[in-house]
């Protein structure tokens, strides 16, 4: 099987609590595709997600944080 892997950032624009980001991270890292999803050590607001791009895309990266309740925008690819 051929993959394309992809790095984003998304930027949390409310800091991310150790609880907060650990059940997001949780919630990333369990959609097809993702290999793994952390949160920034420099910085809690950023979370960082590797993923292959033909299982999902970042649009469905977003609105996983989103749903979640968080205001969040991509901000490197």
């Amino acid at each position: 099987m051929n993959t394309t892997q992809v790095n984003i950032v998304v930027d949390v624009r409310q800091a991310l609590s150790p609880q907060s980001g650990d059940e997001l991270v949780s919630e990333l890292g369990s959609l097809q595709g993702v290999s793994r999803a952390w949160v920034s050590p420099r910085t809690s607001r950023l979370l960082l997600v590797d993923f292959d791009a033909h299982q999902t895309d970042t649009q469905h990266i977003l609105r996983t944080v989103v749903h979640r309740g968080f205001d969040a925008r991509l901000v490197g690819m």
